[in-house]
């Protein structure tokens, strides 16, 4: 088992763009703390934590692997949630939804294509 503090120091080792992407879902996830009062973003809060803690959890297990995008599967369902809810939010709180789609829906990409390189290279190792 791995320190998970160490992910950290992991993640500043990867081309420099993968820390700056990993910054920006932080920053988007963590700004929903400006819309308290939508129950929405309390949930895309506490999604991000669960997520981070799964990350932890698989980085502890596994080290910096592509396996780790396993750790973004609570933003799936929570993904198409906010996708539903859109339409109906208002103002800038609709933004910001907006804003956090489009960053999830790239960062889940990344995640499938991932974890699908990750399996398939266990498969024929």
């Amino acid at each position: 088992m791995r320190n998970p503090l160490r992910f950290f120091i992991e993640l500043m080792q990867q081309p420099v763009l993968v820390p700056v992407w990993v910054l920006i879902l932080m920053i988007v996830n963590v700004a929903s703390v400006g819309f308290w009062n939508e129950p929405l973003a309390k949930i895309i809060l506490v999604t991000f934590m669960l997520s981070a803690m799964l990350m932890m959890g698989l980085y502890s297990r596994f080290g910096f692997e592509r396996i780790l995008g396993l750790g973004h599967i609570p933003w799936i369902p929570l993904f198409v949630w906010v996708l539903m809810e859109i339409t109906t939010a208002r103002d800038t709180f609709r933004g910001y939804l907006i804003i956090w789609s489009v960053c999830i829906f790239i960062s889940l990409l990344f995640d499938i294509v991932d974890v699908w390189k990750y399996f398939t290279s266990r498969k024929s190792a």
